[in-house]
């Protein structure tokens, strides 16, 4: 096989701030770690535990670089913990989002599941000549709590679940000994601290969020109807009968802005049956137009 699958599950520590396109004053937060933020912080935490002690500041570039060469990372989703496994929410496009346990059929909507997880920080810019707040600054952020809001008398913490791809199994131990990790927006500030919490080799059950995954290929594949990470929705590879969300996704590369491109959100599906999906550096998915033709499985 030209990969190995493991899956790993995180414990949030502390607020997590993940943006995506605001409303008004409202800084709003996405429900899961996008596998291109995760990537990021790994490659960190990897560069400052390996970094020279001579050297004036940690290679992030080269071990980014490395990463995306022998390692490929699912998003990672909510999930509770019961007796001794784990429960992973994904999002749906059903009549709607929808978010749908992995333990039953029941499903909740997109605001009340929002409901369930989030929070909001007010924040202000301080204007320094009067030591007050500046007009027009007030905002608020939503961040993910680190406890799931419920009735149950006994705080129920807040997991991430997800699974990652590895060519090089070298990277196996580091990825495997890495305890913590600041993932998202204003970790400065402390949000966004997650505890790595279990690790799983996986050789039997070759799945990822109950789908199957063919591991001989260039890049790992999953055969899905949904997808769970960004789809391009570009002309180059067309996707037929898909439905859901689209959103402008932007950022930055090595310090330069990356060019803006639309892109099917998490939990589009398709109309039809389901085909086999690569998965790429930063774990978006993609695929072609005789995908479904020429695979088999």
């Amino acid at each position: 096989m030209t990969w190995t699958l493991h899956r790993w599950v995180w414990r949030l520590k502390a607020p997590l701030f993940v943006g995506m396109p605001p409303a008004g004053t409202l800084n709003r937060c996405r429900l899961y770690i996008p596998a291109r933020a995760m990537h990021g912080a790994v490659a960190a935490e990897l560069a400052r535990i390996n970094g020279d002690e001579q050297s004036k500041f940690p290679d992030y570039g080269k071990f980014g670089h490395e990463i995306g060469l022998n390692c490929r990372f699912t998003y990672l989703y909510p999930a509770q913990k019961s007796s001794n496994h784990y429960v992973v929410w994904l999002p749906k496009y059903l009549k709607g989002l929808r978010w749908c346990p992995s333990n039953s059929q029941e499903d909740l909507s997109g605001r009340t599941f929002r409901q369930y997880l989030l929070d909001s920080r007010p924040g202000t810019a301080i204007a320094p000549e009067t030591d007050s707040a500046s007009e027009g600054t007030l905002r608020e952020t939503e961040c993910i709590n680190p406890y799931w809001r419920g009735s149950t008398a006994k705080p129920n913490p807040v997991f991430f679940l997800g699974y990652l791809f590895l060519r090089n199994n070298g990277f196996r131990r580091q990825l495997e000994d890495i305890d913590t990790v600041f993932v998202g927006g204003d970790t400065r500030y402390g949000l966004g601290k997650i505890r790595q919490e279990q690790w799983d080799d996986l050789h039997t059950d070759l799945s990822v969020f109950g789908k199957p995954v063919c591991l001989d290929s260039d890049d790992p594949e999953i055969k899905s109807d949904f997808v769970w990470g960004h789809v391009m929705a570009d002309n180059k590879s067309p996707i037929n009968g898909i439905r859901g969300a689209k959103e402008l996704l932007g950022g930055w590369e090595q310090g330069k802005p990356r060019k803006g491109c639309l892109a099917w959100v998490p939990g589009s599906s398709l109309n039809g049956s389901a085909v086999w999906w690569s998965i790429d550096t930063y774990g978006y998915w993609q695929t072609h137009p005789t995908n479904a033709a020429t695979r088999t499985g």
